[in-house]
């Protein structure tokens, strides 16, 4: 149907997320169907989108008044991020939230009887958050990065002192991540609990773990999320290597941490450059 073509505009955000979608998969963080995504679009859908008649609606896993009236790009369930470039319709759904807060239409994508990631959950509970926060971040990326989800089995590395990842193995990790790094204990994917933990930890952070099962990174744009998963996992990485070596990397001193984020100027993270 003619009314459910995307514009321009939502059309650049899917070439976006397939980028990142085949980043993704080339980076080894999505074996078959693991990961999701969702992008809040909703200053680009226009009305002629969502008043459509005989669109296919779906429950929400939660009700969420406060999303009422939003538009998210959602991976599928069963999707995989490697197949996103090739059949975009099929791996993705743009979904509308209705005035209830407890229903969706789907606007495009989602063929056949394609529902939402089954993680969905904890993605409207994130984007909440970040709407009650009046955040500019609209994305939301979950990934199974290898040596992050490695990291997560050492009771030695995790939360509170996950940080110490950040300060002794990447200085420019540091400086991306300086706000540090929350972390969920074992949780039931797609529960309501993983949801809310993941939103408290998210509070003053950009990226927060699943023990033993993955990363969320939150961004301006699908790209920001992305980079925020790769220097953390490029951080884990080196510490393993430093470790698997036998030697364990040594903390920065309060006055190298000091010199480091004066050397970067005070830059927002989103702007540094290696």
């Amino acid at each position: 149907m003619m009314e459910r073509a995307l514009t321009s505009e939502l059309q650049a955000v899917v070439e976006d997320i397939s980028d990142v979608s085949r980043h993704v998969w080339e980076s080894g963080w999505s074996a078959a169907n693991g990961g999701n995504l969702t992008v809040d679009v909703t200053g680009l859908v226009p009305d002629s989108m969502v008043r459509v008649a005989g669109l296919r609606e779906l429950p929400l896993p939660l009700p969420t008044t406060s999303l009422a009236g939003r538009a998210l790009f959602t991976t599928v369930s069963g999707a995989r991020f490697r197949d996103v470039e090739r059949y975009p319709e099929r791996s993705l759904a743009l979904i509308y939230v209705l005035a209830d807060g407890d229903a969706c239409q789907v606007l495009w994508g989602g063929e056949g009887e394609g529902r939402p990631t089954s993680e969905l959950a904890a993605h409207l509970r994130i984007h909440e958050h970040l709407r009650a926060q009046h955040s500019d971040r609209r994305v939301v990326l979950h990934t199974h990065p290898t040596h992050l989800i490695a990291m997560t089995h050492l009771p030695e590395f995790r939360t509170p002192d996950f940080v110490r990842v950040l300060e002794v193995s990447l200085s420019t990790a540091y400086v991306f991540l300086h706000e540090g790094i929350g972390m969920v204990g074992p949780e039931q994917m797609g529960s309501n609990t993983l949801a809310d933990e993941t939103v408290r930890l998210l509070e003053g952070r950009r990226v927060v773990l699943w023990e033993r099962h993955g990363c969320i990174a939150v961004g301006q744009d699908v790209f920001e999320a992305f980079d925020l998963t790769d220097m953390l996992e490029k951080a884990s990485e080196v510490f393993l290597a430093c470790v698997s070596a036998g030697y364990e990397p040594k903390r920065m001193t309060a006055r190298e941490i000091a010199d480091l984020r004066g050397s970067e100027g005070g830059r927002p993270s989103s702007q540094l450059t290696d």
